[in-house]
């Protein structure tokens, strides 16, 4: 029937043509966004220089957007096309800008289009800017660690973004031409003398990129004021879509009904709170709509700002805490949020309620203390030991500490290292025989390298528990290499034919997901054995995929089998996602009985990959957890939005100590 009404206006169409004998209008073209994020490609030599260019522009296509900007995303192959009828132009990684590049880019600012570059090289394109380039420099860690703007900076510009950038382009303006708008400042806030940001007639020049470690609401904000510095139009255009947004938090669609949830809360004080943080975000919504009306963008959108910030903390405020659930989160630079100064995380955490954290000291590639097994890492050696600095801390607060341990994955080895993998034939590898950035679950000397460092970690510091992490295969094209064919046909007692093909159809598939799978939870049982022989009463823990049974075939990973034989204390599912219906629906699966959830400790997504979460998303997920009788909640990941954005928040009412109840 489809098909008919489809000919049918097909044939209407074409005879109403020939009556009225005038062509058919053409469909208007899409318009195009006036900011465009633009990521290295052919300006890039290298593959992974291009991913990497790629992956930082999604982040600042999503930056845009959280601060109220639509921003589309391209390469960097036909300038001349994609900054048409643009008016900002963010670069990422450009880095050896081409002449046909610079001409189309010369053209942009000749119209009036304003450049954010990040992290070039390129001589001609510094020229454009008013930069000169200087020497690459690569520093020890810590050493650039925020960027702190002058005075002489646009309109609702942060003083200050933290990020920790292990190298930069340095670059100095052009007398004349250009000023230096921010610098680098080390851990302490002390000055470096490098610029971070300059500024001149065609844009704005920084001497890295803006990476993916936190403080990204900071983040989302520069962009907008440099966008908005030179085009004010597009401060109204962020304005609207912030007030739009900002006014919708958690179940609420419109400020007002914050009032009637304020309302029916039993405690008189907690009450009073939120509705007095509700009925001062209702005014700065009525605030910022007049000056929208006034044309008055820039300072609208501080107000839009204002309203969500009082909404999320009125959403706070109406939560109720429950007493004894676990709530972690993980650290994944293992330095805690201040390097150098674990007190002062753990005083962080303490107040905030959190209960545990899982701070990664040891990989394949690296140990932030003191192993035998494992190679110490820089941070080890010029930081100190970070394990037993973070228990000194945490302890005596009475913060549970998680040794993080990442089992299969090498991502963060040296070339070296990796070398020594290779040469001991422990890598994986591809169905072509190439070795691949993942350990052999199936060696033993693998495994046996794991339960070492597990052993030395049980008995060279008083941890709480011992927290698993990439314990399964990276998929199975990855896996399926000549060693791994050799071991699994000593497993079966008999050759395979046509492999790696025969792997991927039944019936030897359904052997190589069972023989997959063996080989993970036996790393898993060891463990288990070992934690009971040296450190009983103390926890095993892993962080795993949150689609069970589908990791089971997608990554030997079957953690219900792990909890059913006791092998596993808790696991973390990664219900990584923004959408709370599909986390609901993880989450009910995940604890549909009530041994299952009794073992469930829901990972959030809060800056993860995957998501990106707000206060009140967080709070949300964690409600969702309680209902499914989940045992607790671990955020990811500990950094400067953490800090800043969600914890403040959470520990108003969902984690208060003085409002917990029990069960």
């Amino acid at each position: 029937m489809k098909r008919c009404c489809a000919m049918l206006a097909v044939v209407l169409g074409v005879v109403a043509g020939g009556l009225c004998s005038r062509p058919v209008a053409a469909a208007p073209a899409p318009a195009v966004s006036p900011v465009v994020v633009i990521h290295g490609s052919r300006s890039l030599a290298a593959e992974g220089d291009r991913r990497f260019a790629l992956s930082l522009a999604r982040h600042a296509v999503r930056w845009f957007r959280e601060g109220g900007l639509v921003a589309d995303l391209h390469n960097d192959e036909r300038l001349d096309t994609t900054l048409r009828g643009r008016q900002v132009a963010l670069l990422v990684h450009c880095a050896d800008v081409q002449a046909d590049q610079l001409r189309a880019l010369q053209a942009f600012t000749g119209r009036g289009g304003t450049l954010i570059a990040c992290y070039s090289s390129s001589p001609g394109l510094a020229s454009l800017m008013g930069v000169r380039v200087g020497a690459y420099l690569k520093v020890e860690q810590g050493r650039f660690a925020a960027m702190r703007f002058g005075r002489e900076k646009p309109v609702n510009t942060p003083q200050w973004i933290q990020q920790s950038s292990p190298n930069i382009m340095t670059a100095i303006p052009v007398d004349g031409a250009a000023t230096v708008l921010a610098e680098w400042v080390d851990r302490a806030g002390r000055p470096t003398g490098q610029a971070a940001w300059i500024q001149s007639r065609a844009g704005f020049w920084m001497t890295h990129t803006l990476s993916a470690d936190g403080h990204a609401a900071a983040k989302g904000r520069l962009l907008v004021a440099l966008a908005g510095d030179r085009h004010p139009e597009l401060w109204l255009t962020a304005a609207r879509a912030r007030l739009a947004r900002g006014r919708v938090v958690g179940p609420w669609r419109e400020p007002e009904e914050g009032l009637a949830t304020a309302d029916a809360l039993p405690d008189a004080e907690r009450r009073g709170r939120a509705r007095q943080a509700v009925t001062r975000a209702i005014e700065a919504r009525r605030e910022a709509e007049a000056l929208l009306v006034a044309g008055r963008g820039a300072e609208a959108w501080l107000l839009a700002h204002e309203m969500h910030e009082r909404l999320l903390a009125a959403y706070g405020v109406m939560q109720q805490a429950v007493r004894g659930e676990i709530r972690a989160v993980w650290d994944h630079s293992g330095q805690g949020l201040y390097p150098g100064d674990w007190a002062r995380t753990c005083r962080l955490l303490q107040a905030a309620g959190i209960s545990d954290i899982l701070v990664n000291v040891a990989a394949p590639g690296f140990a932030h203390c003191r192993l035998d097994a494992l190679p110490r890492s820089p941070v080890y050696e010029t930081q100190g030991d970070q394990l037993a600095a973070c228990l000194a801390a945490a302890h005596p607060l009475g913060i549970r500490v998680h040794a993080w341990l990442i089992a299969f994955s090498t991502t963060h080895a040296t070339a070296h290292r990796r070398a020594v993998f290779s040469t001991r034939n422990w890598l994986l590898q591809d169905t072509d025989g190439r070795p691949t950035a993942w350990l052999d679950p199936a060696n033993p000397e693998v495994r046996a390298m794991l339960v070492q460092a597990g052993r030395e970690l049980f008995e060279r510091y008083p941890i709480d528990g011992l927290h698993l992490d990439f314990v399964r295969y990276a998929n199975l094209h990855e896996s399926l290499g000549p060693a791994t064919r050799r071991r699994f046909e000593a497993a079966r007692g008999r050759p395979v034919s046509n492999w790696p093909a025969a792997a991927r159809t039944r019936p030897v598939y359904d052997e190589v997901v069972r023989w997959r799978v063996a080989q993970v939870t036996a790393l898993v049982a060891d463990m288990r054995r070992l934690q009971r022989q040296v450190a009983p009463g103390r926890w095993l823990t892993a962080a795993v995929f949150g689609k069970h049974p589908s990791c089971v075939e997608a990554v030997g990973q079957d953690w219900e089998s792990w909890i059913e034989q006791g092998y596993i204390d808790y696991v973390m599912p990664m219900n990584y996602t923004e959408s709370l219906p599909l986390f609901a629906e993880l989450v009910g699966h995940q604890t549909r009985t009530r041994r299952l959830s009794s073992r469930i400790i829901g990972g959030l997504g809060v800056t993860a990959a995957e998501s990106r979460l707000d206060a009140a998303a967080v709070i949300d997920q964690v409600n969702a957890l309680r209902a499914a009788r989940a045992v607790g909640f671990a955020l990811f990941d500990l950094d400067a939005t953490l800090e800043q954005d969600i914890l403040p928040v959470i520990q108003l009412g969902l984690t208060a100590p003085a409002t917990g109840v029990a069960r």
